[in-house]
């Protein structure tokens, strides 16, 4: 799958968790949301099999990673990654850093993630991560955010 199937697939299945939160609960919804976690999973999968080449998918794939942790499932869809699938991204952003290949949005997205409590525990279990990108000096959004920079 390429980047832009993944990012359709990830809409469609956010619009379907959406959905789901608005319907009384039942064992349908419930069944239904765990199929949505399953999906969500294997899109998270997909961008760690690409993370170590493609900065956009190293990206999003920390985005479903730091989502999962910031908001409950029923909102996101997104639930129980793959502690070695989650593991790998992060082994390919510090391979990143030291290779001194980020973007500023990553950047960004890093120092935004940082400020969470507990999200980047994990994080501090890789020994060797570089966290010289996160500081308070690089929290601050950009100016304005060009849709066309960004890849789909």
């Amino acid at each position: 799958m390429t980047l832009q199937d993944l990012a359709y697939k990830e809409m469609d299945l956010y619009s379907k968790t959406i959905d789901l939160y608005h319907q009384p609960y039942s064992f349908d919804t419930e069944k239904k949301l765990g199929e949505i976690c399953l999906e969500y999973k294997k899109i998270h999968q997909a961008y760690a099999d690409l993370s170590s080449s493609d900065i956009e998918a190293l990206k999003r794939g920390l985005f479903i990673q730091w989502y999962a942790l910031s908001e409950p499932s029923y909102l996101t869809g997104i639930a129980d990654l793959d502690e070695t699938t989650e593991a790998k991204i992060i082994e390919d952003l510090n391979d990143f850093i030291k290779a001194k290949k980020i973007d500023d949005e990553l950047i960004w997205m890093l120092n935004y993630y940082a400020r969470w409590d507990r999200i980047f525990d994990r994080i501090s279990s890789f020994k060797g991560f570089d966290k010289t990108v996160v500081n308070e000096q690089n929290d601050k959004l950009p100016e304005i955010i060009e849709r066309e920079n960004y890849s789909a």
